[in-house]
C-alpha cells in the first residue's frame, strides 16, 4: 500500500510533533502553519502522549490484562504495545495506511492486532473486539487523542456501544479539549481553523460537565487537566493558556 506523500496526515503531524520520524515534508508544511496560531501544541501532544503511558503504567500496575485502543494511529515507542507488552492488546483506526504500517510494527507481538475499524460506525469496533476478545469482554478502553477530533454524536455513540459490549469491570481513559475560563476564544477559533486547513480535521472542544453527558453511561471517577494529572501543574504559563484559549483534559471512567 503506497503513502500519499501529497497531502498532509494528522497522524504524521502528531509524530512530528512529538519529535518522531514517521512523517514527511508535506506533513512539517502543515505543522509550521499549524505553529503559527497554536504555538502549545507540541507542549499539548506531549502531554497527551505522556498521559496514555501513565494511563498504561496504572492498567499494567492494576493488573489489566487486555486493551482495546481506538483510533490508535501508528504505535510507535511509548504506545500501548511498549507500556504494556505482557497484555492482549486490540489496536483499531480507519485508516488503512495507520493499519497496515502498525500492523507490521506489531509483527513481532503474539497477544497484539492492529485492525480496520471506524469509530463513526461503532458496529466495526464491536465486531473487532468480539472476534479479539471472545467471551472476555473485562477491558481497558483507550479513547486518547481521539474525543477532540470527532462530533458529539459520533463520539457518544461509539461509546455507547462499547458501554454495551464490555462486561462490568471494563474501565475508559480519554482524553479531550476543553475550553480555559476566561482565556482567548478568537485565538481557539484561528487554532481550530487551521487545524481545519493544514490537517484536514474538524476539532472540537467541550465542557468536563459535555464530556461527562456525552460518554454515559460510563460513570466518571477523576477528570483533571493533564498537567495536573502528570504531576507539572506549571508545564504552561497562565499566559499560554489565556493566550491559546483552550486545554486538554483527562477523564477516568468505569462500567
Amino acid at each position: 500500500m503506497g503513502i500519499d506523500t501529497s497531502k498532509p496526515h494528522l497522524g504524521r503531524i502528531y509524530d512530528f510533533m512529538l519529535g518522531g520520524h514517521h512523517n514527511y515534508e508535506v506533513d512539517r508544511q502543515a505543522a509550521a502553519q499549524i505553529l503559527k496560531v497554536a504555538p502549545t501544541y507540541p507542549k499539548w501532544a506531549r502531554a497527551n502522549r505522556w498521559f496514555l503511558q501513565f494511563v498504561a503504567a496504572e492498567w499494567e500496575q492494576a493488573g489489566r490484562k487486555q486493551v482495546l485502543d481506538l483510533a490508535t494511529g501508528l504505535p510507535t515507542k511509548g504506545h500501548f504495545n511498549d507500556m504494556m507488552p505482557a497484555a492482549r492488546i486490540l489496536f483499531t483506526d480507519n485508516d488503512p495506511l495507520s493499519v497496515a504500517y502498525g500492523g507490521d510494527m506489531l509483527a513481532g507481538n503474539a497477544n497484539m492486532r492492529y485492525r480496520l475499524a471506524d469509530i463513526s460506525q461503532p458496529e466495526t469496533v464491536v465486531a473487532q473486539a468480539e472476534e479479539f476478545f471472545a467471551a472476555d469482554r473485562v477491558v481497558a478502553v483507550s479513547c486518547i487523542g481521539i474525543a477532540y477530533l470527532v462530533p458529539d454524536a459520533v463520539l457518544s455513540a461509539v461509546l455507547k456501544a462499547l458501554h454495551a459490549w464490555s462486561a462490568p469491570g471494563s474501565l475508559l481513559a480519554l482524553t479531550f479539549g476543553t475550553y480555559v475560563e476566561g482565556g482567548d476564544r478568537a485565538q481557539v477559533a484561528a487554532a481550530i481553523e487551521a487545524f481545519r486547513r493544514h490537517g484536514n480535521v474538524s476539532m472540537h472542544l467541550r465542557s468536563a460537565e459535555e464530556l461527562v453527558a456525552l460518554a454515559s453511561p460510563w460513570r466518571p471517577t477523576t477528570i483533571r487537566s493533564l498537567p495536573e494529572w502528570l504531576g507539572v501543574p506549571d508545564m504552561f504559563t497562565p499566559e499560554e493558556l489565556l493566550g491559546q484559549g483552550g486545554s486538554m483534559a483527562g477523564a477516568f471512567f468505569e462500567r
